[in-house]
């Protein structure tokens, strides 16, 4: 059951109704979340639930254990073998394809009979458990001991499928706390999912149809209109990731928990190194603290050389993270690579693009990196490294500098009201934060700012409320892009 369907608006007002009577029981509002998150993930398929809390029992006895330990010798080997348990699932479930692929002599009906169910969202869930474990081992959280707790924490429903990753230090103590929900809350949340919505189902939604023109004809298609179509692409990734993240802090701020904002205008960035801090910002904190920064410290003796080979190792490995297929490995490399780059040769760029007005530079940097991600990004789409190193030297090509066709180029239309709207709100903490345009949401200055922020927001909620109805009856897609990893 996915956010953009009425089915799931019809089930979270009833556990929204119910949550709220039941505000003064917060073990049973855990016990309600906690059934209603396995009931919605058992609807995927029967056994998810079962994978799910296995791995919420091996990482609440594996956190008690290791904090129990007082041996060094004996508390690394258990997290060593704790981090093995929690992870040979992903690896074997998500994994095994990739190798069973590579072996040679294997007839097709073989190969296809050895693939197996990967549960949804097993990516996300088992960072998640990790990140738990070795935070308990570095002493940065004291363990979890109440294990209705700890279950509420990790099943949590709106993060559970395609995150933002949970942080244990932030996210786990406020299912200890009585919740609250305020006027504040509740108009912050409207609009979160209403954007969310408004982005998955009226852009990316509207610009399904001349991606899948580009990729599947881009044998005949100039390298203009593929460049053309790998932009729609990267719109309508973003579209439909962050409008997920959207709502799902939306949902999340609903039952009174928080948490952290997982896109923040990343087509804003000025370098592939920027780009990732503000895109998929749950995951690029969690590859930071728990990949690469440990990678650093075990080489630090290489100096430079220690900084470039852990930016590309990390990177490889996000890609590897995204699917058990070269084209997310080569994605990640390109990732690794720039980012390498850019730290080697920031000085000289500075001295070179130093000399150019600030507004000027601004804009190529942009530009630039907007483009390279967009050119990366045809490594996820494309069905094979072959149809993307195709599609790519398309681009590359004299036919670069032809006019693009008017069929890919009328999809662009549905990419401006997004562009324009989160450039606008760019220095809000929120979705329509007003504040940042100088008027107010508190109640409290009963002046003219607070009454024209309440007719502001009327008439965008109701314009995003309109284009929701009217293109939620045309459109066909009803899954999200990133349930496949």
């Amino acid at each position: 059951m996915v956010f953009n369907s009425w089915e799931f608006a019809s089930y979270f007002s009833v556990l929204f109704l119910l949550y709220w009577l039941l505000r003064n029981f917060r073990s049973v509002q855990n016990i309600l979340l906690v059934i209603g998150s396995f009931y919605l993930y058992s609807l995927f398929h029967y056994s998810f639930p079962i994978y799910l809390f296995s791995l919420i029992v091996i990482s609440y006895l594996s956190g008690y254990a290791v904090s129990k330990t007082e041996n060094i010798t004996a508390k690394r080997l258990l997290l060593y073998c704790s981090l093995f348990i929690l992870g040979i699932g992903l690896l074997y479930l998500k994994y095994s394809g990739l190798i069973i692929g590579n072996i040679q002599g294997l007839s097709s009906w073989q190969a296809s009979a050895l693939k197996l169910l990967v549960p949804l969202g097993i990516s996300y869930y088992t960072f998640s458990t990790i990140g738990y474990v070795i935070d308990v081992y570095f002493k940065k959280i004291e363990p979890e001991k109440n294990f209705l707790i700890f279950t509420t924490y990790v099943s949590f429903y709106p993060y559970l499928l395609i995150g933002p990753i949970p942080s244990a230090q932030t996210i786990l103590p406020q299912f200890k706390v009585r919740s609250r929900l305020s006027l504040e809350d509740f108009d912050q949340s409207a609009g979160e999912i209403l954007w969310g919505l408004f982005k998955k189902i009226v852009v990316s939604g509207n610009i399904m149809l001349g991606i899948s023109y580009c990729f599947k004809r881009h044998n005949e298609l100039s390298g203009s209109t593929i460049l053309i179509g790998s932009i729609l692409f990267t719109i309508s990734l973003y579209a439909d990731f962050s409008g997920y993240s959207d709502m799902a802090r939306g949902l999340s701020r609903l039952l009174g928990i928080n948490i952290i904002k997982n896109f923040n205008n990343p087509f804003l960035s000025k370098s592939i190194t920027e780009l990732w801090r503000r895109w998929h910002i749950s995951l690029s904190s969690w590859l930071n603290e728990y990949l690469f920064n440990p990678m650093i410290s075990s080489l630090r003796n290489w100096g430079k050389g220690a900084i470039v080979f852990s930016l590309i190792a990390t990177f490889v490995i996000c890609g590897f993270w995204h699917g058990a297929d070269w084209k997310y490995v080569i994605f990640g490399l390109m990732q690794g690579i720039a980012i390498a780059a850019e730290y080697l040769t920031r000085k000289r760029r500075r001295a070179i693009l130093g000399v150019l007005p600030n507004w000027l530079n601004n804009i190529i940097s942009i530009l630039l990196t907007f483009i390279y991600f967009s050119i990366s990004l045809i490594f996820f789409k494309a069905d094979s490294v072959k149809e993307a190193n195709e599609m790519i030297s398309s681009i590359f090509s004299k036919s670069l500098f032809t006019l693009p066709e008017v069929f890919e180029l009328k999809y662009l239309k549905w990419c401006l009201p997004l562009i324009i709207i989160e450039f606008i709100q760019s220095n809000g903490s929120y979705t329509f934060d007003l504040q940042q345009w100088g008027l107010t949401q508190s109640p409290d200055k009963a002046n003219k700012k607070y009454i024209y922020s309440i007719v502001l927001k009327i008439i965008l909620y109701s314009l995003l409320g309109i284009a929701i109805w009217y293109f939620y009856k045309r459109q066909n897609m009803a899954e999200y892009y990133y349930f496949k990893f």
